[in-house]
């Protein structure tokens, strides 16, 4: 876990002490490998372990060589509002959301170092998390989305025709960019209509692929080997031949919304969100559409009802 743990980390000001209880680095690189071990992404733990290391921070510069098992509910408190933590990178104060996710890896945290007696009581326990209000997630409106088809489905270049299937692959599958940049040529089953990703956590999903999306990808695969593996066998591939990265299929979307005329900030999630949108919007079976996703938690797919719900209010105000 040395890779994902924050270089903060190892600029934490005093010395570990002599103590026979871990300090904070060790004990967060023992919590980041937990992480890990349950199957944790690595932006989420990279996110945790960040958040930890300015919480730890601050408490080091107010208590010198403390060791977790020191550490005091009042401590805590003192540490979530001080600079070191309620000021972001960039200056800014930070935002809601972005202390309520710091809060709660606190919580987990300390959580975690009390089962495993590197604390014998756990300072964070009393830390409650007031729900934060959901933003309603964007996402394209079947006008604006048939604009865009009608955009891709004009263009013939190599160019156009692979974002063409990137963008079909997103909206009739729900997948996520993570997902869609690391799928490889074998992934592709047209026989048995399914796409094999990795989601979340590295647990193994398939994605049904419709006709008109099987179609679409027996075509560009003809185009795609006859450009050779070599030794890449990523599925959609850069003007040099390489992987795609997230931040290319970003900006490539970018461009083809921008040429539809949509006037929408819309990054590659926001397909996702457009999937389930319309998805719930045809079935009215919530729980399809997490299926659909691949969400553990019902709680969050239910956002779709909400925004489908409110355009029924909308059609019935004007019947």
């Amino acid at each position: 876990m040395t890779n994902t743990t924050p270089s903060r980390l190892r600029l934490l000001s005093s010395p570990e002490p002599s103590s026979a209880r871990p300090g904070f680095i060790d004990a967060l690189e023992a919590f980041g490998r937990r992480l890990a071990a349950e199957g944790r992404s690595e932006n989420t733990i990279s996110a945790y372990l960040r958040d930890l290391s300015y919480l730890s921070d601050a408490i080091l510069r107010r208590h010198p060589g403390i060791v977790p098992e020191e550490v005091t509910s009042p401590m805590i408190d003192e540490a979530l509002t001080s600079p070191e933590v309620t000021i972001s990178a960039g200056g800014g104060v930070r935002s809601p959301a972005s202390m309520h996710r710091l809060k709660a890896a606190v919580r987990s945290f300390f959580t975690w170092a009390e089962r495993n007696g590197i604390v014998r009581e756990n300072p964070a326990g009393s830390l409650t998390l007031r729900r934060l209000p959901r933003t309603p997630p964007k996402f394209l409106a079947e006008a604006e989305k048939r604009r865009l088809f009608k955009e891709l489905r004009g263009r013939a270049s190599s160019l156009a025709i692979r974002d063409r299937v990137i963008i079909e692959v997103f909206l009739g599958t729900g997948i996520r960019l993570q997902e869609l940049v690391d799928l490889d040529i074998e992934d592709v089953d047209l026989d048995a209509k399914h796409l094999r990703v990795l989601a979340k956590g590295s647990v193994p999903q398939v994605k049904f692929l419709k006709s008109t999306l099987r179609s679409l990808l027996r075509s560009y695969l003809v185009e795609r080997r006859r450009r050779g593996d070599g030794e890449c066998r990523a599925l959609f591939l850069s003007n040099r031949g390489e992987r795609l990265c997230e931040r290319q299929v970003a900006r490539r979307l970018e461009y083809w919304l921008k040429a539809a005329g949509i006037d929408k900030k819309l990054g590659p999630h926001a397909l996702r969100h457009t999937f389930a949108t319309h998805l719930y919007s045809r079935t009215g079976d919530i729980l399809v559409v997490q299926r659909a996703l691949g969400h553990r938690d019902l709680s969050t797919t239910q956002v779709y009802t909400h925004l489908v719900d409110g355009a029924l209010e909308d059609a019935l105000e004007r019947l």
